[in-house]
């Protein structure tokens, strides 16, 4: 009788462990499947310390690309167009299921979309093995000279030699459209951490951070390349991405105190699906 109580209770404990990992496998796969390669041609980008430029663009915003290569030009910056993976065309909703298991879906088709098009770039710069590169929003404008980033890397790599991000901004509430406070993840060990209050590191030019929304102008080391992608491969989605990042174990991100970006979240298309434009 114990004998089979024993073997009953190994039976159900393997068959929820193979459940689990199942899901876990299952979105782990849908991910990587829908991760795209990227198609890199410009290495030099104008600012001394940075690898590679992508710039994240939908095709069907056409426009939006061609006035981001003007304000690129002004700058003397060359970034690589990545097409966007448009979310709202290519996803199902039976995908979008799938990525966000064992959690209810809850992330329209926009910003996965979003989420694939910034793992697309993160896999291409790991599989290059690039030390840093600089991932841009097609809505962002910048409002400082942009050559004055390179004094800033070298200033956190000797703050902080094993910084993951840096965004280019000091972003606050107060800045934020959406103004949503922090949120909980189920089960994250984050979940109190991304409460901490941002610290101004004086005299440095930086802003440490736990919490932040936006992923339209931001530096990203090796390192914290390796990071991100190791979370997404292991972590079932919940968030959209730039609030999943915030839940990474022992990730360090920073800001800098003056802004070298601005955004303007009115025509971000993560929201709505956007028209086609020529």
């Amino acid at each position: 009788m114990k004998v089979r109580y024993w073997v009953a209770i190994v039976a159900a404990l393997a068959s929820t462990y193979l459940f689990l990992t199942y899901l876990g496998n299952s979105q782990r796969t849908e991910l990587l499947r829908l991760i795209k390669p990227l198609e890199v041609t410009l290495h030099q980008t104008g600012i001394k310390g940075i690898d590679c430029i992508y710039c994240i663009n939908l095709d069907v915003r056409k426009e939006k690309w061609a006035s981001m290569e003007r304000k690129l030009s002004h700058q003397g910056m060359k970034a690589n167009r990545v097409l966007a993976i448009n979310g709202w065309e290519d996803i199902t909703r039976g995908q979008i299921k799938k990525i966000q298991k064992p959690f209810k879906a809850r992330l329209n088709r926009g910003r996965i979309g979003c989420l694939l098009s910034h793992l697309s770039v993160l896999h291409d710069a790991k599989n290059r093995n690039l030390n840093r590169i600089l991932i841009l929003e097609d809505d962002v404008s910048f409002i400082s000279d942009m050559k004055n980033v390179s004094a800033y890397l070298d200033k956190i790599s000797a703050l902080d030699p094993e910084w993951d991000i840096l965004f280019l901004d000091d972003w606050s509430l107060v800045k934020d459209l959406e103004g949503r406070p922090p949120e909980n993840r189920p089960g994250s060990t984050m979940s109190e951490v991304i409460k901490k209050s941002k610290e101004t590191l004086k005299g440095t030019g930086f802003v440490r951070t736990y919490f932040r929304h936006g992923a339209y102008a931001m530096i990203i080391s090796k390192n914290g390349v390796r990071k991100i992608c190791d979370y997404f491969a292991q972590t079932p989605v919940f968030f959209a991405y730039d609030l999943e990042f915030n839940h990474i174990d022992k990730i360090r991100m920073y800001e800098t105190n003056k802004d070298f970006v601005t955004v303007d979240g009115a025509i971000s298309d993560t929201c709505s699906k956007p028209l086609k434009s020529f």
